[in-house]
């Protein structure tokens, strides 16, 4: 019973442990904020890899479009500030581009991993930086894999097999730990009698 047990603790962690959890991203990322100056430049890139934003910290010309791509596998981000942002999910592969005209300082975050933040510097970091003038564009989904596999998969389809398993895990520690108490408290009653 013990065994039993012992093992169901010991899969449920290495469950939680296997999974890309929020304990991935830290406030500025493992290695520390990391910094680009895209100043003078057409536009700028921010990558989404290994539940950080690289660069962190971005420094862009006012009217410059930012993009922000989602390069981490099996792993879901998305990247929002204050009234500016795309809050759908971003699946590996999937771009995002904003727009900042006015000078200052947009902070922007991940809502799925807290810590995962980040930061535009717009001329210099001098204005208000509320958002209110930031252009964006839709989403875009990448579609070169579903192009090579001439299957057409949307979004909402691709966690669909994650959902599954955790569900099945779900089911299945709880079944576990419902025999173990169910027989614990059998033992114990034999016993007592």
């Amino acid at each position: 019973m013990k065994r039993w047990m012992l093992l169901c603790a010991v899969a449920a962690t290495a469950l939680v442990l296997g999974l890309p959890t929020v304990s991935l991203a830290g406030g500025g990322c493992h290695g520390g904020a990391t910094h680009q100056d895209s100043t003078g430049e057409d536009g700028a890139t921010v990558e989404m890899v290994d539940a950080c934003f690289s660069a962190a910290i971005t420094e862009v010309d006012p009217g410059t479009p930012v993009t922000f791509v989602n390069l981490d596998d099996g792993i879901t981000h998305n990247v929002g500030g204050t009234l500016w942002g795309n809050f759908e999910d971003m699946f590996t592969g999937d771009t995002y581009t904003a727009t900042f005209d006015d000078p200052g300082i947009y902070p922007f975050a991940c809502n799925y991993h807290p810590g995962m933040t980040g930061a535009i510097v717009v001329g210099g970091g001098e204005g208000a930086g509320n958002g209110a003038m930031v252009s964006t564009t839709p989403p875009e989904l990448d579609t070169a894999s579903s192009a090579t596999t001439g299957s057409t998969t949307s979004p909402s389809n691709r966690r669909a097999p994650w959902i599954v398993v955790a569900g099945i895990g779900g089911l299945a520690l709880g079944a576990a730990a419902a025999f173990g108490v169910t027989t614990a408290r059998g033992k114990a009653s034999h016993r007592t009698s």
